[in-house]
């Protein structure tokens, strides 16, 4: 998914909000360094990035991410957590995925075997 495919579908699913594209950048931004630094780092494969670095159906969590972010600057708690758990569940698939797909490198201090 590209980038402006994530802030139309942000902006389609928190209509009721007045939120920048800056802001919506920013959440994504802050999904994507956790992505890298969580998931993607140490595991061998090309790394490149062409677009967001998850792919579908995991994609949708940058959505969830940036909605949990706008619920939690407008102080909507439910909301928040809502959408911080449908992150988390994503993320955590997302990982799952990433990490039979792509094995540990050699190198990483955690190796085993």
């Amino acid at each position: 998914m590209t980038l402006d495919k994530v802030i139309e579908r942000v902006r389609k699913f928190k209509s009721g909000y007045d939120v920048s594209d800056e802001d919506i950048i920013s959440y994504i931004n802050e999904a994507e360094m956790e992505i890298i630094s969580n998931v993607i780092s140490n595991r061998e494969g090309v790394n490149c990035i062409v677009e967001l670095l998850a792919p579908a159906p995991y994609d949708r969590m940058y959505e969830a991410y940036c909605a949990a972010q706008i619920d939690r600057d407008y102080e909507e708690a439910e909301r928040y957590s809502v959408d911080m758990s449908v992150y988390n569940q994503l993320r955590q698939d997302f990982g799952v995925f990433w990490f039979k797909t792509h094995p540990q490198k050699k190198r990483y201090n955690f190796h085993i075997g």
